[in-house]
């Protein structure tokens, strides 16, 4: 009984280990806590990280592109940028569900073709399309 008790108590003080969606989770934050380059975003991105965290990957990057729009339409525009990085990004949009606050930062976004690819995927804006 003082054995379960004790590894209880280092599992409330130490915590359980993070799984790789976890890892991913954290290590995309990490990486843009540092201000990488837009080059930089889409190469990281295109790393190949497993599928389950892969998707958290694009996940973080929608959650992270909600607090740093201008640098987010920016790295979606870079010419790295391929199909799949858009469709990934829209999907991850979709899962989500902050379609209302993308709608509103895509609004006035109708010059770049890249910006349009995004306006045209996001469901439930009224863009007069």
């Amino acid at each position: 009984m003082k054995r379960l008790s004790a590894t209880l108590l280092v599992l409330l003080l130490v915590g359980c280990e993070c799984d790789s969606i976890c890892e991913a989770n954290k290590a995309t934050a990490e990486f843009l806590d540092k201000n990488p380059s837009s080059e930089q975003i889409i190469d990281y991105l295109n790393e190949y990280k497993g599928e389950a965290p892969g998707a958290a990957t694009y996940g973080a990057m929608v959650n992270w592109g909600l607090k740093n729009s201008s640098k987010f339409v920016e790295t979606l525009n870079h010419p790295k940028v391929t199909n799949r990085n858009l469709d990934l990004i829209v999907y991850k949009i979709a899962d989500y569900g902050n379609h209302s606050k993308w709608c509103k930062i895509y609004s006035d976004l109708t010059e770049r073709e890249n910006d349009q690819y995004i306006r045209s995927r996001l469901l439930g804006c009224n863009y007069g399309l």
